[in-house]
């Protein structure tokens, strides 16, 4: 496990436009670590989220980030025709992890344990063969979380993970965050919507710097 933290930042001063939305902001993320960050609405949650994956430029401070990130957006969109294991088939196709130096053969060996794994860890198995167009929501938010960690990121970001699941739904999240131990997880979410019990509070947008 790397010494070095996997998501670092520092003063960092976050706007838009003109108008500052939040900052200066502190954080360090090591690999296995898990950190909350909560805030009310228009604090500045989102605009953190897209700074961090690269989306937007942070007015001013230091950043320091992997190169893989998993993000798990509120708001998920996907080809309701197809199938969980036929849309992670696809994904893994045309990115996943760099295997430029195996065989074919081992290349379809890893996508296939890395798929299965991926449904497994968020308990879409039996769903798996399923239209998505046929799921519910809260199958959907499961496959959300797991599209997210399919190319085994070095950080993971959860936007507001808890939406639409259920209690099965959240023990499997809390399961899976619990197995990830070379993978840092920042869970974005407002205050008080029961992701505390996912992840200590690292930071809080409503109240400032922690």
């Amino acid at each position: 496990m790397s010494a070095n933290p996997i998501l670092q930042f520092e003063q960092l001063v976050l706007s838009r436009g003109k108008q500052r939305v939040a900052g200066p902001l502190d954080l360090s993320l090591m690999a296995g670590e898990r950190g909350l960050v909560s805030g009310a609405n228009g604090s500045g949650k989102t605009t953190l989220v897209l700074a961090i994956a690269g989306l937007i430029k942070p007015t001013s401070g230091r950043l320091e980030r992997p190169a893989r990130i998993g993000l798990v957006p509120q708001e998920p969109d996907f080809p309701l025709h197809l199938s969980c294991h036929s849309y992670f088939q696809q994904l893994l196709g045309l990115g996943g992890r760099d295997h430029s130096s195996g065989s074919t053969t081992n290349k379809s060996t890893s996508s296939n344990q890395q798929l299965s794994q991926a449904l497994q860890l968020f308990g879409l198995e039996d769903v798996a063969k399923r239209p998505i167009g046929e799921l519910s929501r809260g199958w959907r938010q499961r496959l959300n979380l797991a599209r997210g960690w399919l190319s085994e990121p070095s950080l993971l970001i959860l936007d507001e993970p808890q939406t639409a699941l259920d209690p099965d739904g959240m023990a499997a999240l809390t399961a899976a965050l619990a197995s990830l131990r070379q993978t840092a997880v920042l869970i974005v979410a407002p205050a008080g919507v029961g992701c505390q019990n996912l992840a200590p509070l690292v930071l809080d947008l409503s109240g400032g710097r922690v």
